[in-house]
């Protein structure tokens, strides 16, 4: 099943499912006002949290948009309907690198002033690295297959 997929598709379905994951995860930790000296916090009550990339930004629903357009060449192929959709590898490379220069925008311009990265951004930035590869070996391998 897994046979009829070019490499590239492979790695690029992959990223889309790791990012969809990802996106899931805590990227952002904030930690609440330090209290004075003396008062104790109740046990099982924190002052600190943890959120993920669906609240309070955008990127999620171009994340989305991305982790879409990523696993549509693999659901073609293993569908053997790949060479109606040649576009699609195309588009998965270019959604890819804008998700990574979107996600490396938010981390480092556009992130909130006292927060903490977590985890899920740096899972979520490496998987668009992942489809945007993916999504050019798939070029590669689909002109490979021309010539």
């Amino acid at each position: 099943m897994i046979g009829r997929m070019t490499q590239g598709q492979l790695i690029a379905g992959i990223g889309a499912v790791v990012l969809l994951v990802a996106m899931f995860l805590p990227w952002i930790g904030t930690s609440g006002p330090s209290l004075p000296a003396g008062i104790t916090v109740p046990s099982g009550v924190s002052t600190s949290s943890s959120e993920n990339i669906w609240k309070g930004s955008t990127l999620d629903v171009y994340l989305l948009v991305t982790v879409i357009v990523a696993v549509i060449p693999a659901l073609l192929a293993l569908t053997d309907s790949a060479e109606e959709f040649s576009f699609v590898s195309a588009a998965t490379f270019l959604l890819g690198v804008v998700a990574v220069i979107l996600i490396a925008a938010y981390l480092t311009v556009d992130f909130p002033d006292g927060a903490d990265r977590k985890i899920g951004a740096f899972i979520g930035a490496a998987a668009a690295i992942a489809i945007a590869y993916g999504g050019f070996r798939a070029m590669q391998e689909e002109v490979a297959g021309e010539i």
